[in-house]
């Protein structure tokens, strides 16, 4: 997959953030941000942006190539600030990744009586996660986040279903993407899976694959 796709992705989301989110002299949090493509795009507008993540392969990278932003190991499920902290915390397709309910208490409780939570999350059903799902199936702990949210005591205010889009250059370069991208050895079971979903698509060149995400914004 082309770096310059990846960015479009990263783009698509950071647009959406600034749509939902006042992110002017604010402090914001930043949970599940990886290497940093999301953080970099938006660390201009604020006071502060603390992005932790738990991955300290990618927090090393990100404090490598991204500048003005406070980059920590850490999950949503125990926030190492005080209450009332952030104007803002997001959760950057990471809320399924961790327990649900116990991080959103977190976040409600680091988040300002007047501060906003920003939730973008996959949805299982688009292209790209179906392919994914050969691999690894999260479409239960995807379930249970949603679950999670109308079930918290945060109000969600506003939600939308937008889209983005992965090109690959072949079939070749897809597989061994979504391979490298679980750190899983090829397996000839699996790449003929998804290739029988992708049916007459994957001879196509380049493949491009629909992805969709949900925002939802969310108050005290």
């Amino acid at each position: 997959m082309t770096n310059s796709m990846k960015e479009y992705s990263a783009k698509q989301i950071a647009k959406k953030i600034h749509e939902y989110a006042d992110l002017e002299n604010r402090r914001m949090l930043e949970i599940g941000c990886g290497e940093g493509r999301i953080s970099s795009r938006i660390t201009s507008d604020s006071t502060l942006l603390v992005a932790i993540d738990p991955d300290e392969k990618a927090i090393k990278k990100a404090s490598t190539n991204v500048s003005g932003v406070d980059f920590r190991i850490g999950t949503g499920e125990a926030i190492d600030f005080p209450d009332s902290f952030f104007d803002v915390v997001i959760f950057t397709l990471s809320l399924h990744h961790q327990n649900s309910k116990n991080a959103l208490s977190e976040a409600k409780r680091v988040l300002k009586s007047d501060g906003k939570i920003l939730i973008i999350e996959p949805i299982a059903e688009s292209e790209i996660e179906r392919i994914f799902s050969f691999l690894q199936n999260e479409d239960k702990e995807k379930a249970v986040a949603q679950e999670c949210i109308c079930n918290s005591e945060l109000k969600v205010i506003d939600s939308e279903i937008f889209t983005s889009f992965w090109v690959f250059e072949n079939e070749k370069d897809l597989l061994n993407y979504v391979f490298d991208h679980y750190s899983m050895t090829f397996n000839s079971n699996i790449a003929n899976n998804i290739s029988d979903y992708l049916g007459s698509k994957v001879k196509s060149s380049p493949i491009v694959c629909e992805d969709k995400m949900i925002i939802q914004s969310l108050c005290i």
